[in-house]
Order: structure tokens, then C-alpha cells, then sequence
């Protein structure tokens, strides 16, 4: 598992390769934060229908409480990303 240090190390690496795009354009509110909020809607129903429903899944419950935990945190994210942008276009 990553520690919150490593994790936040990563992300900081990944911004600092990003640094080409104005954070104004990803920003709650922005179109590229509504890209946001579709794509994890797009892999939230993808794992919905093809992880939790597929029979290798089914069969195993440690690879279904996985793909639950998946499902779960991308369903998270989806909530955590459109409250903001919406709170930000109302604003």
C-alpha cells in the first residue's frame, strides 16, 4: 500500500509533467473538469457492468470485494468531483 507521503509525491510528479495545460482550464466549474467527472462516470459504469457482473469475479470473493472496492472509490470520486463543479457553476 502507499503511504499518503508517496501517494502525495506522485501526484505532485504528475503535476509538475501537466505543467503545459492553465489550471483555470481543470478547475471546478471548467470544462475539463466536467471531462473529469464524465470519464470516472464512463469507468464507474464500466466496472459496474463488466467487473462486478463477469463469472471470474463472481466466482472468486476476493477478487469481487476488489472489484467492489473499485467500484466504491470510483462511485466516491464521481460524488467528490461533481459536488465541487457544481457548487462552482452555481457560483
Amino acid at each position: 500500500m502507499t503511504t499518503n507521503d508517496e501517494l502525495e509525491k506522485a501526484r505532485q510528479e504528475a503535476l509538475a509533467d501537466a505543467e503545459s495545460h492553465d489550471p483555470k482550464d481543470f478547475m471546478p466549474g471548467s470544462f475539463g473538469c466536467h471531462e473529469a467527472l464524465h470519464a470516472t462516470s464512463i469507468l464507474l459504469d464500466s466496472v459496474g457492468r463488466h467487473l462486478l457482473c463477469h463469472p471470474t469475479i463472481l466466482h472468486d470473493p476476493e477478487f469481487y470485494a476488489l472489484a467492489d472496492q473499485a467500484h466504491a472509490a470510483l462511485f466516491d470520486l464521481y460524488q467528490a468531483i461533481g459536488a465541487k463543479h457544481l457548487e462552482e457553476e452555481g457560483a
